[in-house]
């Protein structure tokens, strides 16, 4: 039995370590790149999203799906609509995706077009639940007051998300995490 929760925990070591990457400030670092955050909704009540479905009544994944349809609400905005964002995320990641808001309202950008969420899974319960979830951006870009793209040609449009997701005051919201391109 020891031996067993010995392997047990040597595997989930790099798990654990790889969810504390991403610092609150930082999170989402790779998404925050002009190109790269957009967002899909588990539901059709968002103006302009696809309507894609999360599991069966799984609120952790459908927080997932709420703080993607934030993103993508203050993105298309040009930074300006925010308070969609607070109920979805803990304190700190808002300031951080504040500051992005801010920025985009300094350079005048905004998104067109949204993020399709392709899959949404749980891949770890500890200190919160770990989001393992795959968007594509190919339908979406960032552009500037005059319309043009501001996202170089090279900009990849498959991410992965590994997302801290956590109950704050009665509810889950996330908390951080990293996103890196990926082909998922």
């Amino acid at each position: 039995m020891r031996i067993r929760n010995l392997a047990v925990t040597a595997a989930l070591i790099p798990v654990l370590l790889l969810a504390g990457c991403g610092t609150d400030s930082s999170a989402d670092v790779a998404a925050s790149s002009t190109g790269a955050k957009r967002a899909s909704k588990h539901g059709p009540a968002e103006e302009g999203l696809a309507g894609q479905v999360a599991g069966p009544g799984d609120p952790v994944v459908n927080a997932y799906y709420d703080y993607r349809s934030a993103l993508d609400q203050m993105m298309r905005s040009g930074g300006r609509t925010i308070t969609q964002l607070q109920p979805v995320m803990t304190p700190k990641v808002f300031q951080a995706i504040s500051a992005q808001a801010r920025y985009f309202r300094t350079k005048k950008l905004h998104n067109t077009g949204t993020t399709k969420v392709l899959w949404a899974k749980r891949t770890l319960a500890a200190n919160g639940v770990i989001i393992s979830a795959c968007y594509d951006t190919t339908a979406a870009r960032t552009v500037d007051a005059k319309g043009r793209s501001v996202s170089p040609a090279t900009t990849p449009t498959r991410w992965l998300d590994q997302m801290r997701v956590q109950q704050l005051e009665g509810r889950w919201v996330v908390d951080g995490g990293t996103t890196t391109p990926n082909a998922c």
